[in-house]
């Protein structure tokens, strides 16, 4: 089977929550009013106290109280509404998935942090619009929980890293193609915009694409937070390419600094996206 065929077997039961989706429609449309869209995050109290805490949270530090979600929108934007509504959406769609499978504290954090790290390269890089790398970099790899839906036994063997033998290796010999490719398949039944899917498709290939910073964060960001996520089972050496880094303009200090970032704030973020999930840790 092809990732495709694995995704569309999935299709019926992980699914964005309706309201997410409208959400998302009401944003991606350009003319909706932050009334319009307040008055429907409302609707959905556990994605309204998600944003309010999100903008009261230390990651912005905003001087007064955020008391209302007109003022959350306001203060925190379209984009970073949109991202935290397909999160929270997300999260919600994969929140039944059984935890003996895989390591979910592994998985999340991995997912969390890829997000936050491939933020902060982005801004480091002066990327126009770095927004959707964050997205990007927190759905990279939910092809994996996909795998766990349909063939778990395969996914647990996957989920057993060992130094010498990387991941996305593993689930390519296993299956025939990487959790990564699995994401995107998914990502496209779900008709997200192409401009965070299309650098997943080279998440794994960075040399396919050479010029294309998003493409080449993406990479990085996903090998640093695979060495935050199995912690002492890989070294720095063995999963990122330094040379590629230094040719976009980032030391290894600004290689290490973006992974304590992530390691700093990767809890707090995951108890907003969903508070459930970061019982587990």
């Amino acid at each position: 089977m092809s990732a495709l065929d694995y995704a569309r077997q999935v299709g019926d039961l992980f699914v964005l929550p309706e309201t997410c989706l409208k959400i998302k429609d009401l944003i991606d449309s350009n003319v909706s009013s932050l009334d319009e869209i307040a008055e429907l995050i409302a609707l959905d109290p556990a994605l309204a106290s998600r944003i309010l805490k999100l903008a009261n949270s230390a990651l912005y530090n905003f001087p007064n109280q955020v008391d209302s979600l007109n003022k959350a929108l306001l203060l925190l934007g379209d984009t970073q509404i949109y991202n935290l509504v397909m999160a929270y959406g997300t999260t919600e769609a994969f929140s039944k998935t059984p935890t003996q499978v895989i390591d979910l504290e592994r998985f999340w954090e991995m997912s969390i942090h890829c997000a936050l790290i491939a933020k902060q390269l982005g801004s480091r890089l002066n990327v126009r619009q770095s927004e959707p790398l964050y997205l990007s970099g927190l759905l990279h790899n939910i092809g994996e929980l996909v795998v766990v839906a349909v063939k778990p036994e395969v996914a647990r063997i996957c989920a057993h890293y060992q130094r010498g033998t990387f991941p996305w290796i593993r689930q390519q010999e296993l299956l025939g193609f990487s959790y990564s490719d699995c994401s995107v398949a998914l990502l496209k039944l779900w008709q997200l915009p192409e401009n965070l899917i299309e650098p997943l498709n080279y998440l794994n290939t960075p040399q396919l694409k050479t010029g294309n910073l998003p493409v080449q964060i993406l990479h990085l960001a996903s090998r640093l937070a695979l060495l935050n996520a199995a912690a002492g089972q890989f070294e720095f050496a063995d999963l990122i390419d330094l040379p590629l880094a230094q040719s976009l303009g980032l030391s290894r200090k600004d290689l290490d600094e973006a992974r304590a970032f992530a390691s700093l704030e990767g809890l707090s973020i995951l108890s907003l996206l969903n508070p459930k999930a970061s019982m587990i840790l």
